[in-house]
């Protein structure tokens, strides 16, 4: 069985999905144009990483496993997130501006619930990318904030006890997590919070056959409440082990992805779940197999990146370039801290930033960058490649894109 798709051209599964998400908003903001000429612009996403430590040790991630900050830190941390939320020009889509995720866990930071409230109260949709080990009742109830978010997506790292230890290290994980995500929805259904719930999954090579383990778990909590979780975000494994999953597993994946969704058709505690397939993915689940997606390499990165575009700041203040520098102590990740927001502001950093003679790329720095990151810096090298040919960048984007 194949699912249907518009166009002939296999490509076009992936083109609609790059130009809708990423090209079109970038141009429409102003953003991609301030990146590719050096020019000056706020940041349009500023990810906030509240984090103080991390309940899990996951094989794949970069951050320092030794490395948290102190309790004094914590304890000033609502200052230093509040003073970017109220120094924020509140210019271009501005609403948006803010996701709460980071090298370390959110919800360890012992004013999590005041951050968001904070920037909820003051016209911003707080989103925030958690592990969800932390989300207990009790918890929540000193963190009421946490319902004042627009939407809060967890982490899932495995289908069973087992599987949750091999990657997280923690043996209690998947029974914590399951619990916690169970009791927040029947909290949801006690309160007027508009909330919107969801989960993440990675799909590592080999390893495609989990996905129907993964849809029973979301089946088994979704059963429990009126509030459900209401979309699953499915991505493939960027990190740089150069392990991809084969052209014979994408096939099976395909196949995978046909029963998921006839799975979803027919229980009612999946119907309205919304599966969101990425880019790398969503050309599978369309029956084409365009392969992984391209990563930059460390030449092609620009000297000072994008802060136009996104810039992530931590609970001391320290402002990154790149959304997987943004981890306490990681070996090499200190070369992309470009100033601190509670000396100056987020604007007078960037600007300083641009003026100055940037950072020079090294070999491991393509490791500092997420899979957003990578499109980003392609689609820059890109467009500065149109321009070196004399062309129109912009409607060189649109005829290569958009369908």
């Amino acid at each position: 069985m194949r699912l249907g798709y518009k166009h002939d051209i296999q490509s076009d599964a992936i083109a609609d999905r790059y130009w809708n998400n990423t090209v079109l908003p970038l141009l429409e903001n102003g953003s991609l144009e301030h990146a590719i000429n050096g020019t000056y612009a706020y940041p349009n996403r500023i990810g906030l990483y509240p984090g103080i430590n991390c309940q899990f040790f996951c094989t794949f991630c970069g951050r320092n496993y030794n490395a948290k900050y102190s309790k004094s830190v914590a304890d000033e941390s609502f200052t230093t997130f509040q003073k970017v939320i109220d120094e924020d020009p509140k210019t271009g889509p501005w609403e948006d501006r803010f996701r709460i995720s980071g090298g370390l866990e959110p919800l360890t930071n012992p004013h999590i619930g005041n951050i968001i409230s904070y920037g909820n109260d003051r016209g911003f949709k707080m989103q925030m990318y958690t592990n969800g080990y932390a989300l207990t009742p009790k918890f929540l109830d000193k963190q009421l904030g946490i319902l004042d978010l627009e939407v809060m997506r967890v982490s899932l790292y495995g289908h069973n006890e087992t599987s949750y230890a091999n990657v997280t290290k923690n043996n209690k994980g998947y029974s914590r997590v399951v619990k916690n995500l169970k009791d927040f929805c029947k909290v949801i259904d006690t309160t007027d919070s508009n909330i919107k719930l969801g989960v993440n999954w990675i799909i590592l090579p080999g390893h495609s056959g989990d996905l129907i383990s993964v849809f029973e778990m979301i089946r088994e909590i979704n059963s429990v409440s009126n509030t459900k979780i209401s979309f699953i975000t499915l991505r493939e494994d960027f990190s740089q082990s150069n392990n991809y999953i084969s052209d014979i597993e994408r096939d099976e994946l395909h196949k995978t992805f046909c029963l998921i969704e006839q799975m979803c058709g027919r229980d009612n505690a999946l119907t309205d779940l919304h599966i969101d397939y990425g880019y790398a993915l969503h050309p599978v689940r369309h029956g084409f197999n365009t392969g992984p997606l391209k990563m930059a390499t460390y030449n092609q990165l620009g000297k000072h990146g994008f802060p136009q575009i996104a810039t992530a700041v931590d609970s001391i203040g320290s402002l990154y370039v790149y959304h997987e520098t943004g981890f306490l102590e990681r070996p090499g990740s200190e070369r992309y801290i470009i100033g601190n927001t509670n000396e100056n502001t987020a604007e007078e950093i960037v600007k300083n930033f641009l003026e100055s003679g940037g950072i020079k790329p090294l070999p491991f720095d393509v490791g500092f960058l997420d899979a957003f990151d990578h499109t980003v810096t392609l689609l820059i090298n890109e467009s500065k490649e149109y321009i070196k040919q004399g062309l129109n960048w912009k409607e060189a984007l649109e005829e290569k894109w958009k369908r």
